[in-house]
Formats: structure tokens, sequence, C-alpha cells
């Protein structure tokens, strides 16, 4: 396949994000006495915030999330108070998937890895930091000045990581991310954890796995 680079998605890729959000879900949940399992409140959480990048190239990556909350705080009467920042507090709980690191030690002896990512620089370094590789090169959108999944992000990764894009394969965890990763001309490997349908308006990715590991028998 001539992959010379993997460009990664990180959250739902390399660290498994939901348990906090499920956590933090589950206080608003039982403070506020909804109808809705808490589980389901954080994938529609995560949804809103995923709708909103759509409609615009930048925003910052907490107030993203807080701005989602607040469409949340409208839809189900309430109180407005600070649980996002409860979430921010408790991203230090946030662990990588298990066969990660394991995977990543072997990649980095054959290949560039580089992380393409919505995220806050603190917020990634404290997963980050629990990793055992460095990357050769990390892009995020708090400092890229551009979420994705618009095209500019990608072409960022891919400019700078020095590879020709046949010769990259970007990993995403999400629908929206494999929708701007085909847009900017990638191969696309979806890991899909959760097994997903794709959406009749998501491209049919290069690649579909359901863990980490089963990437060594596509490269």
């Amino acid at each position: 396949m001539g992959i010379k680079a993997i460009n990664l998605d990180f959250y739902g890729t390399l660290v498994d994000w939901l348990p906090i959000w499920i956590k933090v879900s589950d206080i608003i949940v039982t403070e506020n006495n909804l109808d809705i399992s808490s589980n389901d409140f954080a994938l529609e959480w995560r949804e809103i915030q995923r709708d909103m990048l759509f409609k615009k190239e930048f925003i910052p990556y907490k107030q993203n999330i807080k701005e989602a909350l607040v469409q949340l705080y409208q839809k189900y009467n309430i109180k407005e108070n600070d649980y996002s920042d409860i979430l921010f507090n408790k991203w230090e709980e946030i662990n990588p998937c298990p066969e990660v690191s394991d995977l990543l030690k072997k990649l980095k002896e054959k290949y560039k890895l580089a992380i393409c990512s919505n995220s806050a620089r603190d917020l990634f370094d404290v997963c980050a930091n629990k990793l055992p590789i460095n990357f050769d090169k990390v892009f995020i959108s708090d400092e890229t000045k551009v979420n994705k999944p618009h095209s500019k992000m990608y072409e960022i990764a891919i400019q700078e990581v020095g590879v020709p894009k046949e010769n990259i394969l970007h990993i995403a965890s999400s629908q929206m991310d494999i929708k701007g990763a085909t847009k900017a001309g990638l191969k696309v490997c979806w890991i899909n954890r959760q097994k997903e349908e794709l959406a009749i308006d998501t491209p049919t990715p290069d690649f579909e796995i359901n863990k980490l590991t089963e990437l060594l028998d596509i490269l």
C-alpha cells in the first residue's frame, strides 16, 4: 500500500473519552431528574458538538463543549451549572484504549506517526502523557485554528508531515472525520469501536476495523 505515515485521530482512536462523559452526564441526569440515560445524554452532547463544527471552521475546543451543553440545557430545561468544568476536571481520568500502547510502539518502528485532533493543548497533554511514545507531529485544533472536518486541518497535516498524501493513512473514529479526511484526498481507515452503521452521507472508508491492532493486517 506504500504507507509511510499514519495520521491518527486521538479521542476515540487512542484514548477512550466516553467513560468520563457518561460520569458527568449521570450527574446532570440525576440532579435534573431527566428521562434519558446517561449514555444517551453523553452521546447527544457529543453529537451536538460535532454538528457545530460543520458550521464554523474554528471554535475553541472548550468553548465547543460548553456551547453544545448549553443547547442541551435549553432542550431539557436544565438550570445552567458548571457541568462542563466538572468534565474538564475529570479529563485526567481518560485512559488509553487497552491495545494502544503496545501497538504504538510497533508502529513507531516503521512509520511516521502524527496526531490530528480537535482539542485544547492542556487536555491533550493530560492524555498523551499516558502514552509510551512521542509523536512525530501533533496537530491540535486550538493551535492550527481550524477544526476537523474542515479540509484545511488535514492539509496542514499533509504539508507538515512531509510525505505525499497518497502515502499517508488517516485513522478516523468518527464519521465526521471520515468525511473530512476523504474530502482532503487521504486514504481513510475507520476504527469503528462502537460498531456503528455507516450513514448514507458518509463516504465509504478504504478500510474498517473494530480495534486498532487490526491495523497491522492492513499495513
